[in-house]
Order: C-alpha cells, then sequence, then structure tokens
C-alpha cells in the first residue's frame, strides 16, 4: 500500500506542476486477462489457463520531437493464473496484485479526430498482495518483484478520451524453485482520460 500512496502523490506532485505546459497528464483503466509461461519437470501433471483482473493507474505523457512521446505510468493491475492437477477436479486461482511502473516510449500518429499511438516499455514489477484459494503456491514459490517488456496500442481523441489494447511479457523468472521457470504473461484493454485536456474545457 505504501508504494501506491507514494506513487500517487508522486503524480499529483509532477501533474499539478506541468499543467500549463503541454505535459499532460490523466488515468486509465481496464480489463486484464492474465496467465503464465510455466516451465517444470512435472508441467505434464498440471493444466494451466488465465484468469480475468482489472488494471488501473495514472500515466504522464512528455512529447519529444515529431509524433515521439514519453509515457512513464504508474499502475496497479493484477495477474496470475489458474492450475490443476491431472488426479484433482479443482483449479487453484493464483492471482497476484501488483504495482508496475512501465515507461513508454510512444510514436503518434494523426488520424481523424485523434492519434493513433503505439508504445514499447521496460516496466517493473511489485508485488502488494497475493490472494489464492490454497495458501500454498505463490507465497512458498514466488519473487515478489518482476520486470519485463510492454507493448500498446492505442487511439487518443482530441477531447481527451482514448482506448487502448496492450500485453506484458515477463522476463523475469518468478519461481525460487530452481525446477520451476515461471514468467508473467499478461493482455489488457481499457480506457484513457487525458485529464490535462478534459478538466480545461
Amino acid at each position: 500500500m505504501k508504494h501506491l500512496i507514494c506513487s500517487i502523490i508522486l503524480f499529483s506532485v509532477l501533474s499539478t506542476a506541468f499543467c500549463q505546459s503541454k505535459i499532460s497528464y490523466g488515468i486509465n483503466a481496464g480489463y486484464t486477462n492474465a496467465g503464465s509461461l510455466v516451465s517444470n519437470k512435472r508441467s505434464h501433471s498440471y493444466s494451466f489457463r488465465s484468469i480475468s483482473g482489472v488494471t488501473a493507474g495514472l500515466f504522464l505523457e512528455i512529447p519529444l520531437v515529431g509524433g515521439l512521446s514519453i509515457q512513464p505510468e504508474v499502475n496497479f493491475t493484477q495477474n496470475g493464473m489458474e492450475a490443476k492437477h491431472a488426479l484433482e477436479n479443482n483449479w487453484t486461482t493464483y492471482r497476484r496484485n501488483a504495482i508496475e511502473i512501465p515507461l513508454n516510449i510512444a510514436y503518434n500518429i494523426t488520424v481523424g479526430e485523434g492519434r493513433i499511438y503505439l508504445a514499447a516499455s521496460p516496466y517493473y514489477g511489485k508485488q502488494m498482495s497475493v490472494n489464492n484459494n490454497d495458501g500454498k503456491f505463490y507465497d512458498a514459490t514466488t519473487n515478489p518483484s518482476d520486470y519485463g517488456l510492454g507493448f500498446n496500442l492505442g487511439y487518443k481523441w482530441n477531447g481527451g478520451y482514448g482506448l487502448f489494447i496492450g500485453s506484458n511479457y515477463g522476463m523475469k523468472d518468478m519461481s525460487v524453485n530452481e525446477n520451476v521457470k515461471l514468467y508473467n504473461r499478461t493482455f489488457n484493454v481499457g480506457l484513457r482520460f487525458d485529464l490535462h485536456q478534459i478538466l480545461k474545457k
């Protein structure tokens, strides 16, 4: 929770300082479909499937040259997976709540009444809490931090509203078990609101 509070305070200060400049700020929220790439010597004994979750956060957009911009973000996101042993009937859900900080490099193309943007970023994630229905998996066998690459495609209307789709590819092995490798994979879709444009109307 302290990571979330510090992040909100930081973005509030920055957005206030830049409110008269070309730097914009806003919020985003959406749906996530999360899974994990799992590799272990006993993986044939298990079945895996993705879970649904939410994502929400704050962003800044800092114009550079041409259509390029930098878009740092602080996001709350949910990832994880469901797993089932071949000899069991019930699925076990492993849901990880985390704060992720991506630094997007975006290219914007004017189309119609707005802009299409393509973005790629490195990101760092820090676990806030874990919820599961057996209490054994994540607490015992996963690392609290993550990093990887993110990719986004979106459209921003001139009025400040937008939508996006994206995906994250975790590059850090989340497992602390040397016989198991576990990498986060997340797809997301959602809405973004550029408050800098919306509030100045």
